[in-house]
């Protein structure tokens, strides 16, 4: 009966430490903060000589106000992008432009050269392609290929 005891209390001891070493490895991955966007920019032409040329993440298009991301490309820029810590929402544009460095008014000193899913003008009332909104959440938060092309021929004021 002693023998019958010592091995139920062991087999007993031996399912909770089953139990408990089970439950320690059933951790989850914590849910995402923010997303990251990225794709790749086919550039078409020569590099304007002059001008600032940047790719924005905007929530408006077309854009108003500052963007809620973007990066300052030269010449000897990589041709892809990434915008990380995005916060969770929908853009309405990812658009690459250049500042006209002779044009002091906000109004007309940029030409777009070229947005994800896009056709120039950029504007279907103009008889282009509106840019393509992406939307990114906790379910979707890392968007990858959002590749384009850029027209640096439309540098120009």
């Amino acid at each position: 009966m002693k023998l019958i005891k010592t091995l139920l209390i062991l087999s007993f001891s031996s399912i909770i430490f089953l139990t408990m070493a089970c439950e320690d490895n059933n951790t989850e991955d914590p849910a995402p903060e923010s997303a990251t966007i990225s794709g790749t920019m086919t550039f078409v032409g020569d590099w304007p000589v002059d001008g600032t040329i940047g790719i924005s993440l905007s929530s408006n298009w077309p854009p108003q106000g500052a963007p809620a991301a973007s990066l300052v490309l030269d010449a000897s820029s990589d041709n892809t992008y990434t915008f990380e810590n995005v916060a969770f929402g929908t853009y309405a544009a990812i658009a690459v432009s250049w500042l006209d460095p002779n044009d002091t008014n906000s109004a007309t000193n940029q030409s777009t050269l070229g947005a994800y899913g896009g056709e120039s003008p950029f504007f279907t009332a103009y008889g282009g392609t509106d840019p393509i909104a992406v939307t990114v959440s906790e379910m979707e938060y890392e968007l990858t290929g959002l590749d384009f092309d850029v027209d640096l021929v439309l540098a120009q004021p």
